[in-house]
């Protein structure tokens, strides 16, 4: 077997962890697409994930030895088989391959380019199925290697396609690819290392800030609120969203304190979706939000598509459903232009200035 320059061992390792990741993610995507089924939606997520693993070792393994983890090429470098300044550099590219995997999955489907994951696993079982996986990952390897050399691609692809579901963890087993799914979020990786934790409280940490600082917004506004006893308000609400956050001020303003339900993280369930829309007197596709969503790409124009799976498209993609929604005992309505809610509100707040600086009023009742 001729011996491969530096430069390329290291941009197999990239390219193979690259392509490993795209089918990971870009199959995931495709499966929570397809079916609302989480069995059936990782089944389609499992066998691609097995099949490009055979070819990417079978391809690349004379090339770099075909690692794409960590923790194998740690393995190899115990093992004396892989230098130790080689072995950074493997793991560098695999980081760095793994990122742009993802990054390609989300163009490939339309979808913004980096994300924050919003499925978070972590705890003792989730752990030691980590271990179980890669313990088991490197046995195989090694045993491959050992006794069968020419099976390892097959060997590998099969294992990993088991240990997706004997394993509480789906058998993530790739320590390198941490930073590559810190920047999706389809249903089947989650964050799984302290790391993700610590952005997990400092988003919830960030989002608290942003609502003290909407608070403060909204309390500039309240001089001129009619007064009156609390009425039951909840908002759907997207923070990232001009209008939301509008809404929200504009309740807090007219002296309610609203139940905030930020349904990116928290998506209703089918029965309170369904509930939302017959309030609302609305069918599912005037929900349904295009800009900056998965709309054309899922071609939900079309109108094969039955009411029932467009609820369910909503529900597998939240992002789908237009915000914010406000429910009080005065209706429930989709907020946009944000002084929509003032109708729905017993005491609206006379005038109000928007974050864009635009002037609000509203006549006595």
């Amino acid at each position: 077997m001729p011996e491969y320059s530096v430069p390329r061992r290291v941009a197999a390792e990239a390219l193979g962890t690259a392509f490993l990741v795209a089918t990971v993610v870009g199959s995931g995507i495709m499966a929570e697409t397809l079916t609302p089924d989480k069995a059936v939606a990782l089944l389609g997520n499992t066998l691609p994930t097995g099949a490009i693993l055979v070819v990417l070792i079978t391809i690349l393994a004379p090339i770099s030895g075909a690692h794409f983890n960590p923790a194998v090429t740690l393995v190899f470098t115990v093992l004396r088989q892989l230098p130790m300044s080689l072995a950074g550099l493997y793991i560098v590219a695999q980081t760095l391959g793994g990122i742009a995997g993802t990054v390609t999955a989300h163009a490939m489907f339309g979808q913004s380019f980096v994300q924050a994951s919003t499925h978070i696993r972590t705890g003792g079982a989730q752990w030691f199925s980590e271990g179980v996986a890669t313990f088991g990952l490197v046995a195989v390897i090694l045993a491959g290697v050992r006794f069968e050399r020419k099976a390892v691609p097959w060997l590998v692809g099969l294992y990993i396609t088991a240990a997706y579901w004997f394993t509480a963890s789906t058998s993530f087993a790739n320590r390198g690819c941490r930073g590559a799914f810190a920047v999706q979020h389809f249903f089947r990786h989650s964050a799984c290392r302290p790391s993700w934790i610590h952005r997990r409280r400092t988003g919830r940490r960030t989002r608290r800030r942003r609502h003290d600082e909407l608070a403060a917004f909204a309390s500039l506004n309240r001089g001129t609120h009619r007064k009156g006893s609390a009425m039951t308000v909840t908002i759907y609400h997207n923070p990232a969203c001009g209008t939301s956050r509008n809404t929200l001020a504009l309740i807090e303003a007219s002296g309610e304190t609203p139940e905030i339900i930020e349904y990116l993280e928290n998506p209703p369930s089918r029965s309170r979706l369904v509930g939302l829309l017959k309030a609302m007197n609305m069918p599912a596709r005037a929900l349904l939000r295009e800009k900056g969503t998965p709309y054309a790409e899922f071609g939900l124009a079309d109108a094969k598509w039955s009411e029932d799976e467009l609820i369910d498209q909503m529900l597998a993609h939240p992002i789908l459903i237009n915000r914010p929604i406000v429910e009080t005992p005065r209706g429930t309505r989709i907020c946009r232009p944000s002084e929509m809610v003032l109708d729905l509100l017993d005491h609206p707040v006379a005038s109000f200035t928007k974050e864009d600086g635009e002037a609000v009023t509203y006549p006595a009742r």
